[in-house]
């Protein structure tokens, strides 16, 4: 039996994970032809189907989603290794620039469940808002948010809307509609300073209006003003998940307005040729993908 090529299993793994042969290769930055015949003798060599091609989206069968979790175990181990054999001794240094918001409230909390993941790095974590820090070649890999119109840009999370207020602020009080909201001071991130209309739009309730508002400088220092029982801020359910989980925050309101944006992983040439960031980058992107499949799982 001949030996299976790294680079099928690769491809494999990358179509699973992106659900297109498309989207793949933008992913492993090769040709979308050479991702389907790494796939295809994959498939030849285990004489197994393991995705099922759709007009849009790839969906694996059974014996995929089996074999998956081998391909995952191999290529992990692989590239721990490398980094092993790369630092030498020291640990390798991995710079990363992400939004500030998506690094307090999504990024750090899951940190340590890299050492779980046999990831051993030396993390650099700096923070911006600005899209010209995302194109300078100082950084390893940079998390951003838009419409994922960047080179090689690799999509986390989409976005959503929801209203949140810390379950302090609510004491006493009963949200049954949309219009109880205006009885709480509305928080308002200046660099964004459309969530408010738009979540309230697309509730058909554009007419509610509120004669008590705060503006914060941005999204992290109102999600922080509504922990502090400040007032109901129009939070982003990417960056309110730990916030709820733990119990402070809660959502004002059922209705969730999704948007077109989403967070975005970015990676430097360097980091191409760099093991601890293709360890990083893959991690993430479970991260990530668990956390889509969560999301998902709660509104069936």
């Amino acid at each position: 039996m001949d030996d299976i090529p790294i680079a099928a299993l690769r491809a494999f793994r990358s179509v699973a994970r992106c659900g297109s042969f498309t989207a793949a290769a933008s992913d492993l930055r090769c040709a979308q032809s050479a991702v389907s015949r790494y796939v295809a003798a994959l498939e030849g060599h285990l004489k197994q189907t393991l995705v099922l091609r759709g007009h849009r989206r790839v969906q694996l069968t059974a014996v995929g989603e089996m074999y998956l979790e081998t391909a995952n175990r191999v290529l992990d181990e692989l590239d721990h290794g490398a980094m092993r054999v790369a630092r030498n001794g020291t640990r390798p240094t991995l710079k990363i620039l992400a939004m500030p918001s998506f690094a307090a409230r999504w990024l750090v909390p899951r940190l340590p469940l890299l050492q779980s993941a046999h990831i051993d790095v030396e993390i650099e974590l700096a923070t911006s808002i600005w899209d010209a820090d995302f194109r300078k070649e100082r950084f390893d890999l940079a998390i951003h948010y838009g419409d994922g119109a960047w080179p090689g840009a690799r999509l986390l999370v989409h976005d959503s809307l929801v209203p949140v207020m810390s379950p302090r602020l609510l004491a006493g009080h009963r949200l049954e509609r949309i219009d109880d909201l205006a009885r709480f001071c509305w928080l308002h991130d200046s660099l964004r300073n459309s969530k408010w209309p738009q979540w309230l739009a697309a509730c058909a309730t554009p007419e509610l209006a509120n004669d008590r508002h705060m503006k914060l400088q941005d999204t992290e220092a109102t999600l922080s003003a509504a922990v502090a029982g400040v007032g109901i801020a129009m939070g982003h359910a990417v960056l309110i998940e730990n916030d709820v989980r733990e119990g402070r925050l809660i959502r004002a309101s059922s209705l969730q307005v999704p948007l077109a944006a989403g967070y975005h992983l970015l990676q430097s040439k360097r980091a191409a040729r760099n093991a601890a960031a293709r360890a990083f980058s893959d991690w993430l992107l479970n991260e990530a993908l668990a956390f889509r499949e969560a999301v998902e799982g709660e509104k069936s």
